[in-house]
């Protein structure tokens, strides 16, 4: 009778230690290549891993590949949306077919966004002041595709980049950013 009471402490303690096995030690999720739907990032040396929420349906790391007239675009993005926090990334991909490097280094086509070239983009609403940040010429960055399966669905990957916001000119420095998703078509 005393042994299940005993082993109740042990339990919770293992229980515990799986949760943080799943992170490194800057608090991001391990990169993983499973599709687990996980992702993360540091900003300005800050770890931000969005959580889900209990104000929103959505998935906080989701992504799309759709049939454009550019090709097959993907988009990805990570997203905290809570009545304190609303922040996210994304990513666009105007073509993609299979895992590589895209860099983050052109002017982005806001009026056109489907036939934009390959570009990042980090926004801040809450707490304010709402600004969205971008990559260019001037504000470059890097997604890396490291596994792109398109029979199951999964797009893993890192990026980091270091967005510009075009009125004031400030920056923000995303590292060691990394996803694993299962990607709706």
């Amino acid at each position: 009778m005393n042994a299940p009471r005993l082993l109740l402490p042990f339990l919770l303690l293992a229980a515990v230690g799986c949760k943080k096995n799943d992170l490194d030690p800057n608090g991001l999720p391990k990169a993983t290549q499973e599709g687990k739907n996980t992702g993360g990032f540091l900003l300005d040396g800050k770890a931000s891993v969005p959580k889900p929420s209990s104000i929103s349906t959505g998935r906080p790391v989701n992504g799309y590949w759709r049939k454009t007239r550019g090709g097959r675009s993907l988009s990805l993005s990570l997203r905290q949306f809570s009545v304190d926090e609303d922040w996210g990334t994304s990513f666009y991909v105007p073509d993609i077919r299979q895992p590589g490097t895209f860099l983050l280094n052109q002017e982005p086509t806001h009026l056109t966004p489907q036939l934009s070239p390959s570009v990042g983009q980090y926004t801040t609403l809450r707490p304010g002041p709402r600004l969205s940040y971008y990559t260019g010429p001037d504000a470059p960055g890097q997604l890396v595709i490291t596994r792109f399966d398109t029979v199951n669905n999964i797009v893993s990957g890192t990026f980091e980049m270091t967005p510009r916001e075009p009125s004031s000119n400030a920056t923000v420095t995303i590292t060691q950013g990394r996803f694993d998703l299962h990607f709706d078509r």
